[in-house]
Formats: C-alpha cells, sequence, structure tokens
C-alpha cells in the first residue's frame, strides 16, 4: 500500500520526467507527425546529444526525426546531424548529434538536457522508474500528436528471466519487473499499457544523499539506463546500461572530433 510520502514523491517525479522524456516524432506526412520511441538529451562538452534506442533506426531515417517544441506547433526537422550506433548490434544504442543551430536552440528551450554528472551505474536492488511515451496512449488531433507519460515504477530482477532473447550480457543488460497492473497516484490499482513508444525511454534509480539538506527530485534521481524491449508475457523491460552509453558517446566524440 502507498504511503503519502510515497505518493509525493511519484508526483515530484513525475513532473520531473515531463521536462526531460522526450517523444521522438517522425514526419511522415504534411502536418503530420507520428510517433516512434522515446528519448533523453545530453549535453558533452558543448554538445547536444539525442540518445535512444538503436533499433528505432532500423526502420526509419534518422533526417525524418522532429523533436516536439514547447513553444510551436509548427513541425521542424532535426536538421543536420550525426548519427553513432556501436557495430555490435546487441548494444541497442542509438546517439543522434544534433548540428543544426536552429535545431539545437529550439531543444535546448524546450526540454530539460542532463549532464553525465546525472548518471550512474544502476545499482542491485533499488527503486527504479522507466520513463517514456506509450503509442497505445498517443492521439492524433488534425496535424498534432498528443501523448500521455508514462512514469513506470519498478525494481530489478536479480536472475534473467526465462525465454529472455540471448545473448545476455550481465554488465551491458538490466531487467525490471514489468507488472500488468500497478497501483497509481490515487492508491489504486490500474492497467499498465503496452510498452510500444517507450523505446529508447529513460531508467532512473531513486537515491536520496546521505548529505542532502534540502530535498528536491533532482538530486534524488540518477539516469541509469535506456529501456530497449519488453516481454509482457515473462513480466518484464530489459534496458542497457549507462556504462555503455558513455563509452558510446565518448566514440562519437572521437569519430566526429570537429564538431
Amino acid at each position: 500500500m502507498m504511503i503519502d510520502e510515497d505518493a509525493e514523491i511519484m508526483r515530484a517525479v513525475a513532473r520531473y520526467a515531463a521536462t526531460v522524456t522526450v517523444p521522438i516524432l517522425r514526419d511522415c506526412a504534411p502536418d503530420k507527425v507520428d510517433q516512434v520511441g522515446t528519448a533523453t538529451l545530453f549535453d558533452h562538452g558543448g554538445r547536444l546529444l539525442l540518445v535512444t534506442a538503436g533499433h528505432i533506426f532500423d526502420e526509419i531515417k534518422a533526417e525524418d526525426l522532429v523533436i516536439p517544441s514547447r513553444n510551436t506547433r509548427d513541425v521542424h526537422g532535426i536538421g543536420p546531424y550525426h548519427l553513432f550506433r556501436p557495430d555490435n548490434p546487441d548494444i541497442d544504442l542509438a546517439i543522434v548529434e544534433l548540428r543544426h543551430p536552429p535545431s539545437i536552440e529550439r531543444a535546448r528551450a524546450s526540454w530539460t538536457v542532463l549532464d553525465v554528472a546525472r548518471t550512474s551505474t544502476a545499482s542491485d536492488e533499488g527503486w527504479f522508474v522507466l520513463t517514456g511515451y506509450p503509442s497505445v496512449k498517443s492521439r492524433h488531433v488534425g496535424g498534432l500528436l498528443g501523448s500521455t507519460l508514462l512514469c513506470l515504477h519498478s525494481w530489478r530482477l536479480s536472475d534473467t528471466p526465462a525465454g529472455a532473447q540471448q545473448p545476455v550480457y550481465p554488465d551491458l543488460d538490466l531487467f525490471f519487473r514489468f507488472e500488468e497492473q500497478g497501483e497509481v497516484l490515487t492508491g489504486e490499482i490500474d492497467a499498465v499499457p503496452h510498452l510500444g513508444g517507450c523505446s529508447g525511454g529513460a531508467i532512473w534509480e531513486y537515491r536520496e544523499p546521505t548529505d542532502m539538506l534540502f530535498w528536491t527530485v533532482e538530486q534524488c534521481l540518477r539516469f541509469v539506463g535506456v529501456q530497449s524491449s519488453f516481454n509482457r508475457s515473462s513480466k518484464y523491460f530489459r534496458a542497457k546500461s549507462w556504462t555503455y552509453l558513455r563509452s558510446c558517446m565518448e566514440k562519437l566524440i572521437e569519430q566526429y572530433p570537429d564538431a
């Protein structure tokens, strides 16, 4: 049973997540877009990086991406970019570096951008949250697209779930419990939506620092991974560890050093 303090923390997490969790859209027709996944923006040495799941780009081109803006309904493509995907397809990560100044300006004005100080390696035990935009919650109204942010609270599984797609790498793959129903902020039990559209969403770990004098949710959340897949029948979702994402960032910088 959720206590009042837990509910208030969950509300604070949801408010913060709404500023940092970016729906990835695809420009598919004049004045119309479709959602294809979820992402997070990072600043790395002054360069703006959009972090998501690699398999999103198996079916779409990065040049068709649209990052929603809070201050306009106009659809803007991302313009020039660098795309990095690991050579190993099991590392289901992708980084799109924005290179177009107007796109960079719009993205920074619309979303909270993280730096690496807000990241960590996931603990074996703890309170974790997946944030993303389930496609089943998306609705078109004219040429506009709206969705509902999901903040799915969970915990790590100590063992690899039965039926998990192989290969599984202990230092890369994180597995979390995925129940069909969960307790919501009202204390009621509600159905958890299908996670399609949440690919690329951030996995956060909630930790309260021991030296904290004044509580803020930003101090307590650490980005620990990127959601890559899920299995509803086996009751888990899977993520790729921040450690590998950090390595991908460094490789992108090495590949495109003159940015």
